[in-house]
């Protein structure tokens, strides 16, 4: 609730007109400058995720070559890559239907608004599913390549730290999640709330 308020008193700040009275043209204008702001924090995540999925791909693949005759190299360098593919392609597919070109047609705010927040929507909760899944099981993958290639004798020697190193890097990896999805998902979708209620107010 907070956080709801906490947006709803930074969106007000900066939509409040400085006159008395003002025309619906500039309450628009205001508005689709509100909606291209939220909408460059996704363009953002987008090519931050699309970054780091691609690092994934290419350390998984580099791994791959190096150890090809490594058999537990290998499968655990496949699993790795073969846990973000869906994930991937889900997100090429969501950004394609969010940035679907109009054409020629009338833009309409409120139409147009609605349809990024279900979109948005939709992304978030298969989000929120995929790190359930993705983080537990990304750090066991590296824990095992690095104790593998670095430590002598592996996870098994060392079974108190490698626990102790698991839970660190469930730790970091949630974190980071958390601030990544309040940023580019949990702000964006309230901000898109508050711009529907300012397009019913001024309708």
């Amino acid at each position: 609730m907070e956080q709801f308020d906490e947006v709803r008193d930074f969106w007000q700040k900066n939509t409040m007109p400085q006159a008395n009275t003002v025309s619906k043209e500039n309450v628009e204008t205001v508005i689709k400058s509100r909606i291209r702001k939220e909408k460059k924090k996704i363009v953002e995540y987008f090519w931050l995720s699309l970054g780091y999925q691609i690092l994934i791909y290419s350390f998984a693949c580099f791994l791959a070559v190096k150890y090809i005759g490594d058999t537990q190299m290998m499968l655990l360098c496949a699993a790795g890559a073969l846990l973000y593919i869906p994930f991937t392609i889900m997100l090429m597919r969501k950004f394609k239907a969010m940035y679907k070109p109009t054409g020629n047609q009338p833009a309409d705010i409120r139409a147009n608004v609605m349809q990024q927040s279900r979109l948005l929507t939709q992304f978030f909760r298969l989000k929120k599913r995929f790190d359930f899944i993705s983080i537990p099981v990304t750090c066991l993958i590296l824990e095992l390549i690095l104790f593998k290639l670095y430590v002598p004798g592996g996870i098994k020697a060392y079974i108190p730290g490698s626990i102790a190193a698991y839970v660190l890097g469930l730790l970091i990896f949630g974190v980071a999640a958390w601030f990544e999805n309040k940023k580019h998902f949990v702000k964006p979708l309230l901000v898109f709330e508050l711009i529907l209620e300012d397009i019913e107010k001024n309708s």
